[in-house]
């Protein structure tokens, strides 16, 4: 589940202790931040493909441009 908690920043929610937050920086970077308050920032269109990283590591598809 996806909870707005701000203008710019969303909170995803699995059920369990700690939810990733992502937050809109500008145009084009977001920091996320994970459960342990660790963060990164990255561009849109990286943030777009984890999604499908996490399908390709486990195994369900293989890399397209890869």
């Amino acid at each position: 589940m996806i909870k707005n908690i701000a203008p710019n920043q969303v909170k995803i929610c699995c059920g369990k202790k700690g939810c990733p937050v992502v937050t809109k920086l500008g145009e084009d970077s977001y920091q996320v931040t994970d459960d342990d308050g660790n963060t990164i920032v990255v561009k849109k269109a990286e943030l777009k493909l984890m999604g499908d990283a996490v399908t390709t590591l486990d195994g369900d598809e293989k890399l397209l441009l890869g």
